[in-house]
């Protein structure tokens, strides 16, 4: 297997108007959530499912409570995992208080060895991107079809793999996936950053 990548023209801040060199992105092939995830372990290692479900869980629990506490976790030659904060501009301590400090993101940093090892196992090959190849984007029926093909492998999915799988942009993809939605093809769970889409229970 490979991994293919397209070329983009590198963006103009310094808005010289001239033709700015081209770098390499990677042509995302999809989603491998944790069951498919923990199935190819199953299947390639022989453990059991059930135990390596479990074991998934007892892993994020407890990276969850430590991260919480203020610890890094190094995940063997996975990496490292920390957290950022954030709070309001202040120039004085004593101006800042615990309730305005909030979780700003969870960090990654991959360990050395891990890094290298990913890229020796990479096979590169030019593709395309949705976005580029299919111009103005498919029609509403072929979304569908590949809306409908993407759920018989995966229960849900969501607004950004609805982006990738059509290669419309986020205002084109809600608007299209709210159409299904009135259609009664789809159907809508959970809010804010936490919707996905699943099929209208029959």
């Amino acid at each position: 297997m490979s991994i293919r990548y397209d070329l983009y023209e590198t963006p103009d801040i310094q808005q010289t108007g001239e033709q700015q060199p081209l770098h390499p992105r990677v042509v995302i092939n999809g989603t491998i959530d944790q069951n498919e995830f923990l199935d190819r372990v199953h299947k390639f290692t022989g453990i059991s499912r059930s135990l390596l479900s479990g074991a998934m869980q007892s892993f994020q629990n407890e990276l969850r409570d430590l991260l919480a506490n203020g610890w890094v976790v190094e995940l063997g030659d996975i990496g490292y995992f920390s957290v950022s904060l954030q709070g309001p501009p202040a120039m004085k301590k004593e101006d800042v208080h615990a309730q305005s400090i909030k979780l700003k993101n969870i960090n990654f940093r991959p360990g050395t060895q891990f890094k290298k090892e990913v890229g020796w196992q990479m096979r590169l090959e030019r593709g395309e991107s949705f976005n580029r190849s299919h111009g103005k984007g498919r029609s509403e029926e072929e979304c569908l079809t590949i809306v409908n093909e993407y759920l018989r492998k995966h229960p849900c999915l969501t607004r950004a793999d609805y982006c990738r799988l059509t290669g419309h942009d986020k205002k084109r993809a809600i608007n299209e996936l709210n159409a299904f939605i009135e259609q009664g093809v789809l159907m809508r769970y959970g809010a804010g950053k936490l919707v996905v889409y699943a099929k209208t229970m029959e």
